[in-house]
């Protein structure tokens, strides 16, 4: 994972990249632009400083475009601060609170110190990087995480002061924080530490000074200004070069505040990051895209197989018909082939009427005798048997009808026909006794 933090301050532009390794942040890459030069910085976004795929990126503005103010609301949830603050500072603001965007820190006293900016200021600063390439994730000022800058043991009032202004951080926590407007900042940290003794009783016992100031040299009589000690993290993180890492120990502040997740950002609402919003719509249709292909291929299939099974089912029925014709050749005409096929077969099986044909078939098949040479047509319809058959003389056709007595009462012996080869052709009808289904 990545960071790209781009400090816009009044003074300079400062671009630094950084990669994460666990626990450890380290500086990849850095580089200084004079301040105005945004032809500089949108080669150095669209080249050098290119954004990756995993970059979060950063936008640290300079403090004098935000405003702060204490406040002492019940609330630790600092996304219903976000929604409370415009209510709770309408008409005690410059501007109306519609044209600002709210952030807050929260202390550990239960009190919170407010800030915010104008929405048309942050918003240029935005389009700014948008233009060249790159939208920032985060929106911020790189003074609301010098906190993670002060030294482990340090307690008490500190001043931490850079070219662009100072925060006031008593016992860890922000007081509150001033921009310089003078181009003489050693002037403008003894005016601010002038204000807090005059004004509030609070005394600065130690100034940290940052970035440029670091080097400069300090003024006679300050024996409480010292540049900043930079903690091991900090130092580890610029490779073990002390001075690059006080120069840049804004850039590292806010990413540490990122990762502590303590930062603050004005990116929402009004001024929200949009990229993350298309990157799932993107998401959302790709997956929608998908879903619908995988549902199309599902149809089809379901239509090939549908398609199979009735082509099946019509080869089925057809041969039902082929086998109907030759079952059934004196039926001109068939209403349902497939229903009378199976009707007929209920019938044989003992289905419905309840008789059993495949039993009286078998009997008659025992009487027929040695002079009958077969029936060659039997129908069965309830209980009602009409045979054809052809037999060696017509007293065999008598003797069948007595035989047939077993199985039938009622016989009758139809139409006989001699044949040219001097056997007959007979036909047989009765009912089936009870006893022979």
């Amino acid at each position: 994972m990545g960071f790209l933090v781009i400090e816009l301050q009044r003074r300079e532009l400062i671009i630094t990249r950084f990669r994460t390794a666990g626990r450890t942040i380290v500086c990849e890459q850095s580089e200084c632009l004079p301040a105005g030069d945004a032809a500089g910085l949108s080669e150095l976004l669209k080249t050098t400083y290119l954004r990756r795929e995993d970059d979060t990126v950063i936008l640290a503005v300079d403090p004098s475009l935000l405003s702060c103010r204490e406040m002492a609301l019940p609330l630790t949830d600092r996304r219903k601060l976000r929604e409370i603050l415009p209510l709770e500072l309408k008409g005690e603001t410059a501007r109306d609170t519609d044209a600002l965007i709210f952030d807050s820190i929260i202390r550990g006293d239960g009190t919170q110190l407010a800030v915010w900016g104008g929405k048309r200021e942050l918003s240029e600063r935005i389009e700014l990087l948008v233009t060249a390439g790159v939208e920032p994730h985060i929106v911020t000022a790189s003074l609301f995480a010098w906190r993670h800058l002060l030294p482990s043991d340090a307690g008490g009032t500190m001043l931490l002061a850079d070219p662009s202004g100072a925060a006031i951080y008593r016992d860890g926590e922000l007081l509150f924080f001033r921009t310089f407007q003078d181009d003489d900042p050693s002037t403008e940290i003894d005016r601010t530490v002038t204000a807090l003794e005059l004004t509030d009783g609070v005394t600065v016992e130690r100034v940290y000074l940052l970035g440029d100031l670091a080097e400069m040299d300090i003024p006679a009589g300050r024996d409480s200004w010292m540049p900043l000690p930079a903690a091991t993290e900090l130092v580890s993180a610029f490779g073990g070069d002390r001075r690059l890492a006080v120069a840049r120990a804004c850039a590292w502040s806010v990413v540490w505040a990122d990762r502590k997740g303590d930062i603050v950002n004005f990116r929402h609402g009004d001024l929200a990051c949009v990229s993350g919003s298309r990157k799932v719509r993107r998401q959302l249709f790709v997956s929608a895209a998908l879903a619908a292909m995988a549902l199309f291929i599902f149809c089809v299939d379901l239509g090939m197989r549908y398609g199979f099974v009735r082509k099946d089912l019509d080869s089925l029925n057809h041969s039902i018909g082929t086998i109907y014709r030759e079952i059934f050749p004196n039926r001109k005409r068939a209403m349902d082939e497939v229903g009378e096929v199976k009707a007929e077969i209920r019938k044989l099986s003992g289905i419905g009427a309840g008789i059993g044909a495949l039993t009286a078939l078998k009997k008659l098949a025992e009487i027929k005798g040695n002079d009958v040479a077969g029936f060659y047509e039997t129908e069965i319809e309830g209980n009602q048997v009409r045979l054809k058959g052809d037999a060696a003389t017509i007293p065999a056709v008598s003797d069948l009808k007595n035989r047939a007595g077993v199985v039938l009462s009622g016989v009758e012996v139809g139409e006989i026909r001699t044949k040219p080869d001097g056997s007959v052709a007979f036909s047989l009808r009765g009912t089936l006794k009870e006893e022979a289904r």
